[in-house]
């Protein structure tokens, strides 16, 4: 059976330390192509790219965009999930669980990230983990913050805008478990004047919800109250819920009235 070729040659090993001396661990194609003008052709350096690539000591993540592999883990991505959500696309900010992860507040492992965007980008697949984007409206686009991580500056939602992500954009059972689990444990970590700023500014129903949630957790809900107590209609936490809360003109599901046992003291 045929084996790849998978030994730098002398060339191939000087190219890639160079290509890091000079660059980093991330490098475009241009950049290496620049690095073999005068020794090789664009088309031998197309080639060139290509086999390192298919032999594991390049990694494309996306189109001319590239990740140096560690000599020493060849063919898998060494960088930081969070950095290589940034490279996919650079308008983003990682949220969800990851980024409670990045504070210390979700310890579970997962392989899918999840960033919000302005525009529509297509999920992409790296390695085993999976990189999808949210796209929101202008409105919605902000909480995040600049993160220095291994060298590299990448976009991470804050804890507070995390969680109230994960309810504005893929609100489900577990979603709302996951929340009420991180507003029970972590309490103390957040910035509660930060957290209900930024509800003043999502969806009125995201607002509601974030209501409920704090009546049941015994979180003062007042301000959150004063900006919906004069809109009428009728909300549903998720489609097929029965159960109303006439404060929050809400209808949820009466699982989450095991909660009203277990009420936090403030």
């Amino acid at each position: 059976m045929y084996m790849k070729q998978t030994i730098l040659t002398v060339n191939q090993s000087e190219l890639l330390e160079k290509l890091i001396v000079k660059y980093g661990q991330i490098v475009t194609a241009q950049q290496i192509y620049g690095e073999v003008e005068g020794t090789v052709d664009q088309q031998h350096a197309k080639k060139l790219v290509t086999k390192l690539v298919g032999n594991g000591w390049l990694i494309r993540i996306k189109r001319g965009l590239y990740v140096i592999s560690d000599f020493s883990n060849r063919g898998f991505l060494s960088l930081p999930p969070y950095i290589v959500a940034n490279l996919l696309v650079k308008d983003s900010y990682v949220s969800f669980e990851l980024a409670l992860s990045y504070y210390g507040m979700f310890d579970q492992l997962t392989n899918k990230v999840i960033s919000i965007t302005k525009n529509r980008y297509k999920t992409a697949q790296l390695g085993h983990t999976e990189y999808s984007f949210v796209n929101c409206k202008e409105r919605f686009f902000f909480g995040w913050q600049a993160v220095l991580i291994d060298g590299h500056t990448t976009h991470i939602a804050t804890a507070e805008k995390a969680i109230i992500d994960m309810v504005q954009f893929h609100r489900s059972t577990y979603i709302i478990d996951l929340v009420i689990e991180m507003l029970q444990e972590h309490l103390s970590e957040l910035d509660l004047s930060k957290f209900c700023d930024y509800l003043s500014k999502m969806s009125s129903t995201t607002i509601r919800i974030f209501g409920f949630i704090f009546d049941l957790l015994a979180i003062d809900s007042s301000r959150l109250y004063q900006l919906i107590k004069d809109k009428r209609g009728t909300y549903w936490m998720l489609a097929d819920d029965k159960k109303f809360d006439a404060k929050w003109r809400l209808y949820y599901d009466e699982y989450f009235d095991k909660y009203q046992s277990n009420k936090m003291s403030l």
